[in-house]
């Protein structure tokens, strides 16, 4: 499988994202095991604790959908940290079957992204007022002259994420441009497919040799998102 599926979520909305629809999908408390309710117990502020504990319901709902496996038994394990060498980088699911997972949350929205046989990477983030980041363009896209700074960010944090470089590599040092099929490209590391929702919100996610990408908005009431 070259392609990854991606899901945009809205985390202040009561999604049933599971695979029995008719049964109704478990709440966070259900699904989300003791490590993600820690660490949601550890935000100051409940808004994102909740938030926080809906991603990764959405994460395990949606890794249920394409597995077969029961949500609430999905162990996660953690790839080798690429700066230190520690149990801190991506997020696996164990065991893997080869499977790659990828999540992104940003405020109200969260971006899940599954992918069989390559690493990916996904970024979201929230719509913001127009020139809001222009201060931000030489430390984020000093080439992409044509290019909104927050689209060039989630094409760059996408693509970092995909590597398992995180934030340990300054977005400046990318050079993205054209790729295949209307894609951007670095040329080295993977193809970067981005999408602006229905609602605004902004998002990509990226891939060694990535070459289809299925998008969906489970937002009720919103279309599927699109370019």
């Amino acid at each position: 499988m070259t392609g990854a599926r991606v899901w945009l979520v809205d985390l202040d909305l009561d999604l049933d994202l599971g695979r029995e629809r008719d049964a109704g999908a478990p709440p966070a408390s259900e699904v989300c095991d003791a490590h993600e309710r820690a660490r949601a117990a550890a935000f100051v502020d409940a808004t994102d604790a909740r938030r926080y504990l809906a991603s990764h319901r959405a994460l395990r709902l949606l890794l249920s959908s394409v597995t077969g496996r029961e949500a609430g038994s999905i162990e996660f394990g953690r790839e080798a940290c690429r700066s230190c060498g520690g149990p801190h980088g991506r997020p696996v699911p164990v065991p893997s079957d080869d499977l790659h997972v990828s999540l992104s949350r940003s405020g109200r929205w969260a971006a899940v992204a599954v992918r069989a046989g390559a690493p990916v990477g996904v970024d979201v983030e929230g719509a913001r007022p127009a020139g809001a980041l222009d201060h931000l363009r030489p430390d984020v896209s000093p080439e992409d002259v044509d290019v909104d700074v927050l689209r060039a960010w989630v094409r760059k944090e996408a693509l970092l994420k995909s590597t398992g470089e995180g934030l340990t590599t300054a977005m400046s040092a990318l050079r993205l441009g054209p790729g295949p099929g209307g894609t951007t490209t670095d040329g080295r590391r993977g193809l970067v497919h981005d999408r602006r929702s229905a609602t605004g919100v902004l998002l990509a996610v990226a891939g060694p040799a990535l070459d289809a990408v299925e998008f969906t908005d489970v937002t009720p009431g919103v279309p599927t998102v699109r370019p």
